[in-house]
């Protein structure tokens, strides 16, 4: 979700009169000529911005850093939306189709609809949080009501701060925030006090100094009531998430899950070795095509040994199939002993379709990650469908089981 501020290009983003609004919320009320400003003149709002006193100056910085990253992309605008809409406010998504500038939709949410923008806010974050890193599934858990009184969240906040005090000498604080998104998911943000470090700042003069702060650290936990599962982003590992998959069982469900069934793992990407695989799909969907663009694979006997292909973007839905066939000592390495391990699927999307982006890519690993939660919640949500839909994630089967 972050992206490079550049703030007088943020400025030249966003129309006059909501800057004006913008700096009038926080109480400042820049004495410019606004009216006869051009839509693309930000210098004499800039000058007079970094003329405000530093405290104030730094407020409206951190308020553009939030609206610049919310407006990167659909996704931002997508979640503010998305939590107008479970709020019930229809108003808002209508006041919202009247301006064009992504920029304008988020400062215009930031100032008239403050409890709409903070759930979208971190939301969005959620959404990006794992670009690069992936999160943790846990399929085959009661799939039942959370239990999310106040005083439940607190004793997972005192569990989350003892478990790393014990393991890692930090967190000693936590605050959870909880909060149902329009899926019906339940997401838990955990904020725990890291490791304290010394930041070298400037001081209201400029001069150097040395600061010691202890800022925090951040993990998230999805909850699917519907299908029993528990998605997990965290560092560390298994020494890590798996202790925290039962903590939040024990706390949140009621329920002692003990250790993972080694086949109860939501992914299943074997079949996907077979160039018959197909990816059937409903036309109202959107999707045009779906591709395998990558796989790493390993002999059975022998995990530790990966062979990974990667196929050319321009060629053909077929171009994987054809590396395996051409890169693969068919006599030696048959399908039959191999494990896929890893694999990239892409989503074309028709261009007709205005919500849908022209495509979504995206990896699953054996067995139980993938970065498939840091995808906007509209194409997610279709990706999990579908994904279900072919048996490559299993984690509605194994419920049932």
């Amino acid at each position: 979700m972050a992206s490079n501020f550049d703030p007088k290009r943020v400025l030249r983003q966003i129309s006059n009169d909501l800057l004006k609004d913008l700096f009038e919320s926080h109480h400042h009320e820049l004495e410019l000529p606004w009216d006869q400003l051009d839509e693309t003149e930000v210098d004499p709002i800039f000058h007079a911005w970094q003329d405000l006193p530093e405290a104030d100056c730094r407020a409206i910085e951190i308020v553009l850093h939030e609206i610049n990253d919310m407006a990167q992309g659909d996704e931002g605008t997508r979640a503010i939306c998305e939590e107008a809409i479970r709020q019930d406010r229809q108003d808002l998504v209508d006041e919202l189709d009247g301006y064009e500038s992504r920029h304008d939709k988020a400062v215009w949410t930031y100032i008239k609809a403050t409890d709409v923008w903070s759930l979208a806010v971190r939301f969005a974050r959620a959404d990006s949080l794992s670009r690069g890193r992936y999160w943790i599934k846990r399929c085959g858990l009661p799939a039942i009501e959370p239990n999310v009184r106040r005083e439940n969240t607190m004793k997972l906040e005192e569990a989350l701060s003892a478990f790393f005090l014990a393991t890692q000498a930090r967190g000693r604080h936590c605050h959870i925030e909880h909060y149902v998104r329009a899926s019906g998911l339940d997401y838990f943000f955990a904020y725990l006090d890291d490791y304290a470090d010394i930041y070298v700042t400037l001081d209201e003069v400029g001069a150097f100094d040395r600061r010691p702060e202890r800022r925090a650290f951040e993990l998230v936990m999805v909850y699917d009531r519907t299908h029993g599962t528990l998605d997990m982003y965290v560092r560390g590992g298994k020494k890590v998430y798996i202790p925290l998959q039962e903590i939040f069982c024990r706390v949140i469900l009621g329920e002692e899950i003990g250790p993972e069934n080694r086949d109860s793992h939501p992914y299943e990407l074997n079949g996907l070795l077979s160039r018959d695989f197909r990816f059937p799909t409903e036309p109202g969907d959107g999707i045009d095509a779906v591709r395998v663009r990558k796989m790493r694979v390993s002999v059975k006997g022998a995990p530790r040994r990966r062979i990974t292909l990667e196929a050319d973007p321009e060629a053909g839905v077929d171009d994987i199939y054809d590396m395996l066939d051409t890169y693969l000592n068919q006599e030696r390495l048959p399908a039959s002993i191999l494990n896929l391990t890893q694999v990239g699927l892409k989503f074309s999307f028709d261009p007709s379709h205005d919500d849908l982006p022209k495509s979504l890519s995206f990896e699953l690993s054996w067995p139980n990650s993938s970065n498939l939660k840091s995808k906007p919640e509209r194409v997610r949500e279709l990706a999990e469908k579908y994904l279900k839909q072919w048996g490559l994630d299993r984690a509605a089967s194994l419920q049932n089981a």
